[in-house]
């Protein structure tokens, strides 16, 4: 189904799941689009689906900026930024070129991919990236961002393996993604992919999101980070799972 005819059901799902996925990011400083792109083709089409997460984002970026905006650095968030908008472009050019079956298919093998990956050799311990790493992990996740809005883990991997304080990675995170998320919204904006259903999705969705992130806010300290983590990839290898193995006629909503 689409969101044009404003199901209720539907709409109340969806707000569910970017307020879910709100909270996590919130908590954790990533896990937005790889949960809602995860769950929100269960209720529309991919393409609506990555849409709303696309600008849902934005929103989410700037309200928990707003929380730990202290504890930024525009020094140390520059490199991967524009690395990860450098790649958007890429993804995005797949994303409009590809039949919506076989896209639902990729995005099903590219979350399998980073949950195995993550799942498989996430450090159970201190380690630190190399500064130049930087760029090759920003395009990459910029690819990944343009095409399917899953473009965090090569980031995340980057930020985390800095060694920062809990609020300083949430608030680099959110810079980074704030500016793929502008990139990506202005190809949208030339794509014509701005529908009435995407911004009653996100009008839904405002308002439990914003709670959400408030609770996430002050769960930061208290949430067993290696935990949230294990749940969100083992979630994400479900769906991803699901994507693959299901018939694409199956998905993408009721």
């Amino acid at each position: 189904m689409t969101m044009e005819g404003g199901d209720v059901g539907s709409l109340v799902f969806a707000a569910a799941i970017l307020s879910l996925a709100a909270f996590v990011q919130a908590v954790s400083g990533f896990g937005l689009a790889l949960v809602a792109t995860a769950a929100l083709p269960l209720v529309m089409p991919l393409k609506e689906a990555v849409a709303a997460v696309s600008v849902f984002n934005l929103f989410v970026c700037v309200v928990a900026m707003w929380h730990h905006w202290r504890a930024f650095s525009w020094r140390l968030a520059w490199p991967v930024s524009l690395a990860m908008c450098a790649g958007i472009p890429a993804g995005f050019y797949l994303h409009h070129a590809l039949d919506p079956a076989l896209l639902l298919r990729l995005l099903g093998g590219v979350l399998v991919a980073i949950a195995a990956a993550d799942l498989r050799f996430s450090p159970r311990r201190e380690y630190r990236l190399p500064g130049w790493s930087a760029i090759p992990l920003g395009l990459a996740g910029g690819v990944a961002g343009g095409a399917f809005n899953v473009g965090g883990p090569p980031v995340v991997a980057w930020v985390y393996s800095q060694n920062w304080e809990n609020a300083r990675n949430v608030a680099v995170l959110q810079a980074v993604f704030f500016a793929s998320g502008v990139t990506r919204n202005v190809l949208m904006g030339f794509a014509g992919d701005y529908t009435r259903g995407l911004f009653v999705t996100l009008a839904w969705s405002a308002l439990p999101a914003a709670v959400a992130i408030w609770l996430g806010k002050h769960a930061l300290d208290r949430i067993p980070k290696r935990a949230l983590r294990l749940g969100v990839f083992l979630f994400v290898l479900a769906m991803g799972l699901r994507y693959l193995l299901v018939s694409p006629s199956a998905s993408g909503g009721p």
